[in-house]
């Protein structure tokens, strides 16, 4: 019987120490909180204006872009270039964090 009241003394102590040590974290991050909030911010200062240079892209580039890309696909649907039109072909803005292009090409990986 002295083992459980023991063990029990034991347990109540250790959840109370925690729960003190909770409270503590829990004002000392609302105390930081509150010095952070009082700083005024700075202003933003604004950005001046930059003048974007346009580029000529070669047709020529394009048209062997255009092979590249039908043959890899006639590659991978396993069948000849033959078969195969393409209309149209635009470039595809990087979506998404790193983490989430990380993720999608092992998830590539592992269906090969």
């Amino acid at each position: 019987m002295n083992a459980l009241a023991e063990g029990l003394t034991v347990t109540i102590v250790g959840m109370g120490i925690t729960l003190l040590a909770l409270l503590a974290l829990s004002y000392i991050l609302d105390i930081f909180g509150a010095f952070s909030k009082a700083k005024p911010k700075a202003k933003a200062q604004p950005v001046p204006e930059v003048s974007e240079e346009i580029e000529e892209v070669d047709e020529t580039d394009d048209l062997e872009l255009v092979a590249v890309i039908t043959a890899a696909i006639a590659a991978s649907l396993n069948t000849t270039t033959d078969q195969l039109q393409v209309r149209s072909f635009r470039r595809v803005g990087v979506q998404g964090s790193t983490w989430s292009r990380t993720a999608k090409q092992e998830n590539l990986k592992i269906i090969e």
